[in-house]
């Protein structure tokens, strides 16, 4: 067991308790969903690691834990918690109904309208990134595409300057994934939030057509937004912005590589990328959520405490055999396909509109000009794994 082991609690029967190491489990680095399918059997167990933790494993219980924020609480978030922050993600880390009031200020910069807007500036940007790496013949998909695309679409989108996506990204890895270092995640925090506070002091000085001005200008609960409140949200969307796509990009186009003749299907009929899109995403959720108990109460036939943590994974949901005809096999034309990639309830993903949009940009666009590519012999695939999950390298070959 990890050093962030615990001794188990009383109100947890024996019978339950794994050893599950979301994080550190070696088997989680190989092959996270493999190893989140071999934890499959009970309906809930505990986790010693991080404190413990329950893990749910049915859809139907993650969905309606997602669903009920009043027993359970999105702060604090992740297992183990974020250490760099010493208030509240808004309104990442806020329940209803104080998180209301805050989802409505982002909600239309994220609606279908507000990403119908971006569709050429979306579609030009990826097809400028596949252009210089088309003739080359190879690429570190990762870093040459996965990360950009979506890095440079947030980025405008901010306002933060494009020169420095590669600083960007690299603070952001650390504070997501350097789970083994504490201090360095809290440092790139420090470093986030510097940043984030002089952007929005230019902003309020010189207002711009991005979201940080926008934000500046917009009122909850009848009064403007402060600037601690505006650093605090940027800061929430700057963390989910510069990862998620990139790491559902990098599942995708590893199974793609791997699997010519569904990549031929793309290649021939565009049309069934929506579709391949959502499916993909299913197959590969990523997402490992964590929710604290409000209150004692009795959930997933066990009885929980106030103060435990559970982890909710859209990986175990979104691949749960009783919600899911043959959920290990991949359909790209699978219909009502009701997964939780973007999870569910108060909280689900007020990007994932922007995010279907990139992703399917990104399969359409990259399979008109590179229709034939596999993962090089011999290369070895790593995986981090946690909260947020995406393969570290993938490169890729075809015929320049």
């Amino acid at each position: 067991m990890s050093q962030a082991s615990q001794a188990r609690p009383d109100h947890v029967p024996p019978g339950l308790v794994r050893d599950f190491d979301h994080v550190f489990g070696a088997e989680f680095g190989r092959d996270p969903f493999a190893a989140f399918r071999a934890c499959r059997g009970d309906r809930v167990f505990w986790s010693p690691h991080h404190g413990g933790y329950w893990v749910l494993t049915t859809l139907a219980d993650i969905r309606e834990a997602l669903q009920r924020p009043a027993d359970f609480s999105n702060w604090p978030t992740g297992i183990p918690a974020h250490v760099s922050r010493r208030e509240r993600m808004v309104p990442l880390e806020l329940d209803p109904p104080d998180h209301t009031a805050y989802r409505r200020v982002l909600a239309p910069m994220f609606a279908p309208k507000a990403v119908a807007a971006r569709n050429a500036a979306i579609g030009d940007t990826c097809e400028q990134l596949i252009d210089a790496l088309a003739p080359k013949g190879r690429c570190d998909f990762i870093a040459e595409f996965a990360q950009p695309f979506p890095t440079t679409i947030f980025t405008n989108m901010l306002g933060l300057p494009a020169e420095e996506s590669d600083r960007f990204v690299g603070w952001n890895n650390v504070l997501l994934h350097s789970h083994a270092d504490p201090d360095a995640r809290r440092r790139a925090g420090d470093e986030i939030n510097g940043y984030l506070r002089e952007l929005i002091e230019q902003r309020r000085a010189e207002p711009r057509d991005d979201l940080t001005s926008a934000l500046l200008d917009c009122e909850v609960d009848g009064r403007p937004l402060r600037p601690d409140e505006v650093q605090n949200i940027t800061f929430m969307l700057f963390v989910a912005g510069l990862d998620t796509v990139t790491a559902a990009l990098s599942f995708c186009f590893r199974y793609l590589a791997e699997h010519p003749a569904d990549r031929a299907r793309l290649v021939a009929d565009p049309g069934l990328v929506p579709s391949a899109v959502e499916e993909l995403l299913r197959v590969h959720a990523f997402i490992n959520p964590a929710r604290t108990v409000t209150a004692d109460l009795e959930f997933a036939g066990v009885r929980m405490r106030a103060g435990d943590r559970v982890l909710v994974s859209t990986a175990l949901a979104s691949n749960d055999p009783a919600e899911f005809e043959d959920p290990l096999e991949v359909r790209l034309d699978r219909s009502g396909n009701r997964h939780l990639a973007f999870g569910a309830g108060p909280h689900r993903c007020a990007g994932s509109h922007l995010a279907r949009d990139e992703m399917a940009t990104a399969v359409r666009e990259w399979h008109r000009r590179i229709p034939d590519y596999a993962v090089p012999d011999g290369q070895e695939v790593t995986v981090h794994a946690g909260g947020a999950m995406g393969i570290d390298r993938l490169e890729l070959v075809w015929a320049g």
